[in-house]
């Protein structure tokens, strides 16, 4: 009993505590980090993009479905997701406004627009593209979702599009001109 003080150990060191890192040499074996908590992590990727590279031409002032989405199944409850859709849009004319922005839909059911939104003019969406002239525009949208769902549940994230009451407005700006790639990460609470 008490304090032993030794410069070489033989035997077993499993009730070993408190040992500096810096003082640990050799081989050591693979460790399991299924008992870390508050610790965030990416579980999974998913990037898809529309193959035909289907160009979504809209002419209402209601947002309307495209072709440009991502499906993901999270692997445990209460995950985050975080979704990016990058591409190029086209207002098509002068005055003429694209908004855009992202639903969501969970096992199949109804897709409903995730934006934070504002009210009367400026619920809008995630984005626009508007100017005084006909203009191609870059756009990326990333956000942070934090949906409700049961292990198992596919999660299809999709952009919606529309115009300001005029024209026809385009994403992506030209067909077979370019994918819109969309990503869904699986982030663990």
């Amino acid at each position: 009993s008490g304090v032993c003080t030794a410069t070489t150990f033989s035997g077993s060191g499993a009730s070993l505590t408190s040992l500096p890192a810096g003082n640990l040499t050799g081989t050591l074996p693979a460790i399991s980090g299924a008992n870390l908590t508050n610790v965030g992590k990416v579980l999974q990727v998913v990037q898809q993009h529309d193959t035909s590279f289907t160009r979504a031409a809209v002419s209402s002032a209601t947002m309307t479905a495209t072709t440009h989405q991502v499906s993901i199944t999270p692997t445990r409850a209460s995950s985050k997701i975080l979704v990016n859709f990058s591409g190029c849009s086209n207002n098509n004319g002068a005055n003429n406004i694209a908004y855009f922005t992202i639903f969501r839909s969970i096992n199949g059911g109804t897709f409903a627009d995730i934006a934070p939104s504002g009210s009367g003019n400026y619920n809008r969406g995630f984005t626009l593209n508007k100017s005084e002239v006909r203009s191609e525009q870059d756009f990326n949208i990333m956000y942070l979702d934090s949906p409700s769902y049961s292990v198992g549940n596919a999660i299809v994230y999709k952009i919606y599009l529309r115009n300001n009451g005029a024209g026809s407005v385009e994403i992506p700006h030209s067909p077979n001109g370019e994918p819109v790639m969309c990503f869904a990460q699986e982030i663990a609470a």
